[in-house]
Formats: structure tokens, sequence, C-alpha cells
């Protein structure tokens, strides 16, 4: 289970390469990502550990990943692990992640009401809470609302800096993916991009699967990307 790579089989889905702070919807800017960033050069100090907190289409999952990209970019171990998928397994598969440097968490919430990951995860935090390590969580709600049993692990999850991000509205998402296009070589306008956004599904993910399918149509046809095109090509 360690390595130095991001674990994508640990996540519900298999997130794209450009999952970077980059790309992240919010900017390279963003309070978030300058925090996260700065949190690289704090954790040669003290322990870093950061709580986010958004809904699904908030983009926590993208900085996660990015987290781990960012991190392996600079030669430290990282795992990014999914409470979706590894909550029905062992708790004691955290046993050992204190030997690598960063540590990703998604779907935190979930592990309320199972004592025996609560217990592993506070003792997880406490071991790793050394300088040289760096511990993100996300989750769907914030510490004090999860209805964790376990006070001293609640406690403990109060302890780091706790971003509440926003829900991406339809122009963020508008412009998340001309931006993402953009980054691979493709013209998507933003009139386009609202198209997808009219007559698709509003979930980044799948937007992101179409992305992908009307790049490999507009190289295979070499054709630029207009609303005529994509609605053939996706038959709309």
């Amino acid at each position: 289970m360690l390595s130095h790579e991001p674990m994508q089989m640990a996540l519900a889905v298999t997130l794209p390469d450009d999952e970077t702070f980059t790309s992240y919807f919010g900017g390279e800017n963003s309070l978030v990502v300058s925090h996260l960033k700065n949190s690289f050069e704090q954790m040669k100090t003290d322990f870093q550990f950061t709580y986010l907190c958004g809904l699904a289409d908030s983009g926590k999952s993208h900085l996660l990943y990015a987290t781990c990209v960012y991190a392996q970019e600079r030669g430290l171990s990282t795992i990014l692990l999914s409470m979706k998928e590894i909550i029905g397994l062992e708790p004691s598969m955290l046993d050992g992640l204190e030997s690598l440097s960063v540590v990703c968490i998604d779907d935190l919430h979930l592990i309320a009401g199972h004592p025996n990951w609560e217990r592993a995860m506070f003792n997880f935090y406490n071991r790793f809470n050394e300088p040289d390590k760096l511990l993100l969580v996300a989750s769907d709600l914030l510490p004090d609302m999860i209805t964790i049993q376990l006070p001293d692990l609640e406690s403990r999850l109060k302890w780091g800096t706790t971003f509440q991000i926003r829900s991406m509205s339809d122009d963020d998402k508008a412009e998340a993916l001309v931006k993402r296009a953009k980054m691979r070589g493709l013209e998507l306008s933003i009139e386009c991009a609202r198209f997808l956004l009219t007559r698709l599904s509003r979930d980044m993910r799948a937007l992101l699967d179409v992305l992908d399918k009307l790049d490999h149509a507009s190289m295979v046809q070499q054709r630029k990307l207009t609303i005529p095109f994509i609605k053939v090509t996706l038959n709309l």
C-alpha cells in the first residue's frame, strides 16, 4: 500500500493526469491552493494538517490528488485513500502509513459511527503528528458536524486549518472546461462550454470525460470544437 505514486486505485474513480493545482478551477492563486503549497514549506519544521469541507462538486478530490502530485514532484512519499473504497476493510490498513511524508484521505466523514475506524484514525493521527509530515483530509461536513463518537478524534480534527469550499457554479464549471481544454492544446469557447452544461450532466467528472471524447474526435477529424460539431459527435 505504500507508494511514491498517488494511489489512484484507492479512489472511486480514476482521476485524470491533469488534476493539478494549475488546473484547479479556483486558480493557483486561490487561498486554499496557496495554503496547501505553503504547507510543504511549513512541514519542514511543523506537522501540517488541513481539513477541506465541501459538497461533491466543490473540487475537494481535485485538491487531494493535486497535493499528491505536488508531493511526488518534490520526491516525497505519498498516498491517497478514499474512505468510500476502504471503509469495509480492516482499519489496520492505516498501520505503517506514518512512514510516508504526505497522506491524503477523502470522504473522512464516513468513519463516523465505526468505532474501530475512529480509533484507528486517532492512533494514526498521533503517530503521524510530527515535523516533515503533511495530512490532508476532505469531508462533506465540518469536524463538529460528522458525529464522531470518539471525543479525542473530534478534537484532533479541529486542530488544523479548515477550509469550507463552495460548490462550483455553472460559470465556474464552464471556465474550468475552457481552462482544461486549453491545457490540452484544445480550443473550447465559453459558448461551447456553456452549451455542454445545458445539455449534459453538470457533474465535473462526467464533463471531463466528455471533453476527452471531444478532444479525440477533434484530432481524428481535424475539426474545431463548434456547437454543431459537438452536437454531431455527442448525438445531441
